[in-house]
């Protein structure tokens, strides 16, 4: 049997790794320049994919840093300083660090080989964090800059709500770093980036990452399915009629769809068949989530599911008894915080097809 050629949930690479050519160019280009870059894209768009492949491929030291898992400024500090000790040599580190205000415990685990950093917990002072950004700017050089990539950057605001402006006077004076910032709340990062008074104010170039272009994820899709079914072009225009090119949810969708012909073949509902499974397979995940939403969120949501209608308009505001608009556009802007709804050419649509597909089945069984 030969092995499934899509992949979900995790960063994506080599063979699995779908078109994003013009993407790689434009983000090499601003790589190669003395400037900052800003990527934003909604969740599970493959942007950490995205960057991870053209930094892999390249001759760059880089660090990479999700601050969804930072939990306080020296937890900042001290994993960025793990992630130096991965790309240089101990030796080279050592006196460097002597020079920090606040030494760090520095252990070598013989097992897994990792070094183990931290700073004195609970000082709730930005001077580990300053020492850690300098060095890496001491590190680098003006040919060969080390890239340093912080997803999810608007969680900077969580860590410290001041934390934007340390960060700012640090980063303003770096010639051997390039920054790259990412997030997945455009409306965070826009404001981090593009409002005046923001201490980040035009620090970098804004990318947007958008969907795959339909017709190159179409041909990525009919050339994968053309192993176990004959049926492929259908088979790929099904998929993406449901997904919406959606990058993650395509890749899913694709890979559920592959288990099931390859096990028993195609069949004409085979698309539908597999969606159902993963419905079925998350039904209790989107139970939860549900429970978690008020009358106004599951009023959206709901007819959002069941019409095309714009859920800021007065017919479906008449339709679904949503209430007050300034109380919708409130909730709108909750749910499209929490990735739950995102907006596309001035239209909002939910974003998981799946749980869009789990609401309506679950309304017809009620």
């Amino acid at each position: 049997m030969k092995e499934n050629p899509f992949k979900f949930g995790t960063v994506v690479d080599g063979q699995y790794f779908t078109n994003r050519e013009n993407e790689i160019k434009k983000i090499k280009s601003y790589l190669k320049s003395a400037n900052h870059i800003i990527i934003i894209s909604p969740r599970r768009y493959g942007k950490t994919s995205l960057i991870k492949k053209i930094l892999a491929e390249s001759d760059y030291k880089y660090i990479y840093l999700d601050l969804q898992l930072v939990v306080s400024e020296e937890d900042f500090a001290s994993q960025l300083l793990k992630r130096i000790y991965r790309i240089f040599p101990f030796q080279k580190l050592k006196n460097k660090i002597k020079t920090f205000r606040i030494i760090p415990a520095v252990i070598l685990n013989p097992v897994t080989g990792e070094t183990e950093i931290s700073f004195r917990p609970g000082a709730k002072d930005l001077a580990p964090l300053e020492d850690v950004l300098n060095l890496i700017e001491n590190l680098g050089n003006q040919e060969k800059k080390i890239k340093v990539v912080l997803d999810e950057f608007q969680e900077i605001y969580r860590i410290n709500p001041s934390l934007d402006r340390m960060l700012r006077s640090v980063m303003q004076n770096h010639k051997n770093v390039n920054y790259i910032f990412m997030g997945s709340s455009e409306s965070m990062l826009r404001e981090i980036f593009e409002k005046k008074n923001s201490p980040f104010y035009r620090f970098g170039s804004l990318f947007r990452l958008g969907k795959i272009p339909e017709e190159n994820f179409r041909r990525f899709l009919s050339e994968r399915f053309a192993g176990v079914t004959e049926h492929a072009p259908e088979v790929a225009d099904e998929i993406l009629g449901i997904t919406g090119a959606h990058p993650h949810y395509t890749q899913q969708l694709a890979f559920t769809v592959w288990e099931s012909i390859s096990a028993e073949g195609y069949r004409e509902d085979i698309v539908e068949m597999s969606v159902d499974e993963i419905v079925r397979s998350h039904d209790n995940d989107f139970e939860r989530l549900w429970n978690t939403f008020n009358r106004t969120d599951m009023l959206i949501l709901t007819g959002m599911s069941l019409s095309n209608l714009s859920p800021l308009s007065e017919e479906f505001r008449k339709q679904f008894g949503t209430g007050a608009m300034s109380t919708v556009f409130s909730a709108i802007q909750r749910l499209v915080k929490k990735g739950l709804i995102i907006k596309e050419d001035s239209q909002y649509r939910i974003d998981d097809p799946f749980f869009q597909k789990w609401i309506i089945t679950r309304r017809q069984q009620s």
